[in-house]
């Protein structure tokens, strides 16, 4: 008798323990109707910890809610909050052995499906903000969190929000490239090309990497390939022609071109590229040359038409600055109206630039000097407001 009324005695204990341990939930869910965040914290908290209501549905069920709430009203009392929150509501979506989610007792899986995409949102919302105060590694981690909640998007409500997969995967790679993660972004950036993403300056930035780590072929070989798939774009090719002369190799890429040019003679995408090669070396007649074949191929290309009015607009001023420097009266005016000849060739050429790309500020700050050197001093003023107004 003396051993079941001990055994009685332990079975109580335990049943009241366990009250006690389930309360804390119900304690939670109180105090989260009546919006006492400290409170809700505290009693979820206890419930997460217990051993008997760590793994419980209904336990889950509000602290997914409980954490949303604090991550988005009160985020001071809790800065991982919306981590919280995140774990929480994944885990509310787990099913039983019907398919069913684990919380549908106390809400509705549209509901916590809705709370999974604001979470989404907190944490992108989040990302930005603390990359832009510096926080990189905590940018990072907001980051790598909405990678869990995507799969769950099926109605692509983050899409919406421009939330995606290629999108976290860049603004990452800003993060951890700031962080001087070399690994890391050089990891970001392969995904981004192995997924095709549309944004040629991925290729540059995963040259510059290893360009700084003494990988100059495999450099030139990243260039290529998104000179592959963005042919047109104007960084690439300077990135690729700038490391080309950095290593002294201009000649190869030279010889490259004229050899890709024999194939195909109508590409004025080619012309152009040689010739930008020609005007950084200082060779301004073959640059001239190729620029003026790349025009009779396509004269709506916006970078021949910009390129050939900067080299002569950039050989009017040498000119002129050559004029500035004599005291020889003769000389002086001869060198003027030299000046004067190349800065008219250069118009037509700036102008068809203009009208081509009429947001391009370097274009509209060239007009702006060369119809004030000509003495169109309305015009000049136009651009001025042109220009202010991308500012």
């Amino acid at each position: 008798m003396i051993k079941k009324g001990l055994l009685t005695l332990v079975l109580l204990v335990i049943t009241t323990l366990t009250f006690a341990q389930s309360h804390n939930v119900v304690n939670a869910s109180i105090a989260l109707r009546n919006e006492e965040f400290v409170d809700a914290k505290k009693y979820i908290d206890e419930a997460y910890i217990t051993e008997s209501t760590a793994n419980d549905a209904k336990m889950w069920n509000y602290r997914s809610q409980i954490y949303l709430k604090i991550a988005l009203k009160e985020a001071k009392l809790d800065a991982d909050a919306v981590f919280k929150a995140t774990e929480a509501h994944l885990k509310c979506l787990q099913t039983d052995k019907k398919g069913r989610i684990i919380v549908r007792k106390w809400t509705a899986k549209e509901d916590v499906l809705a709370g999974t995409i604001q979470c989404g949102y907190k944490l992108f919302n989040d990302a930005i903000e603390e990359y832009n105060a510096g926080n990189y590694k905590s940018s990072l981690k907001h980051y790598d969190a909405i990678f869990k909640i995507i799969p769950i998007d099926t109605e692509d409500q983050l899409k919406r929000g421009n939330i995606t997969r290629e999108t976290i995967l860049y603004n990452s790679f800003f993060a951890s490239n700031k962080m001087k993660d070399n690994s890391k972004s050089k990891e970001l950036l392969q995904k981004l090309i192995d997924i095709n993403f549309n944004e040629p300056a991925i290729f540059v930035h995963m040259s510059s990497i290893l360009i700084e780590e003494g990988e100059t072929d495999k450099a030139l070989e990243y260039l290529a390939l998104g000179r592959e798939s963005f042919e047109e774009d104007q960084g690439l090719i300077n990135t690729e022609i700038n490391l080309y002369i950095q290593l002294g190799r201009t000649s190869e890429l030279i010889g490259k071109l004229g050899e890709a040019i024999a194939l195909d003679e109508e590409n004025e995408l080619l012309y152009f590229n040689r010739g930008t090669i020609y005007d950084q070396e200082g060779d301004i007649v073959n640059a001239e040359k190729d620029y003026l074949t790349a025009l009779e191929l396509n004269p709506s290309a916006f970078g021949a038409n910009y390129n050939l009015g900067a080299l002569y607009f950039n050989q009017g001023v040498a000119t002129k600055n050559k004029a500035n420097a004599t005291s020889d009266n003769s000389l002086y005016s001869k060198l003027n109206k030299e000046a004067d000849a190349v800065f008219a060739k250069a118009l037509p050429y700036l102008e068809a630039a203009h009208i081509i790309n009429a947001e391009d500020k370097n274009t509209l700050l060239s007009l702006k000097q060369l119809y004030y050197l000509n003495g169109d001093y309305v015009k000049s003023e136009e651009m001025k407001k042109l220009i202010a107004e991308l500012e």
